[in-house]
């Protein structure tokens, strides 16, 4: 059977999968984790670059790096973020889907990602400040 071999970069945590055969892993492990610190992206206490053995599915990935961006426009997840340090004592999620013109689940689904990573907090039900 035909071995399959990839690479995932998650931006937000990153953490970095390698999967394929030893040598494969053996091969870039080094060369990615060299990379990530020469792009001053070092792996987070408790989030290892992990290498894992067979591969699961085919498909290549390219590897990213946080902040990487092809044009010039900002991103929703920006956008909210923007909105809501503009607002030092807090902003409901109306006032966000009013200001931005996304759907509830979107504002819902940026805040949950942005509290997860530590760049919002909760003041109260629905109202929301830079941390």
């Amino acid at each position: 059977m035909d071995e399959r071999s990839r690479i995932k970069f998650n931006p937000i945590t990153s953490e970095v999968e390698i999967e394929g055969t030893e040598d494969f892993v053996k091969n870039y492990f080094s060369k990615i984790q060299k990379l990530l610190s020469n792009a001053g992206q070092t792996a987070k206490a408790g989030r290892p670059v992990k290498a894992i053995g067979a591969a699961r599915r085919t498909g290549k990935a390219a590897l990213k790096l946080p902040g990487e961006k092809s044009g010039k426009r900002k991103s929703n997840f920006d956008t909210v973020l923007e909105l809501i340090a503009e607002n030092p004592e807090g902003i409901n999620t109306a006032d966000l889907k009013q200001r931005t013109g996304l759907s509830e689940q979107q504002i819902w689904g940026i805040i949950y990602r942005a509290e997860k990573v530590g760049k919002i907090k909760k003041v109260k039900r629905g109202v929301y400040v830079s941390a």
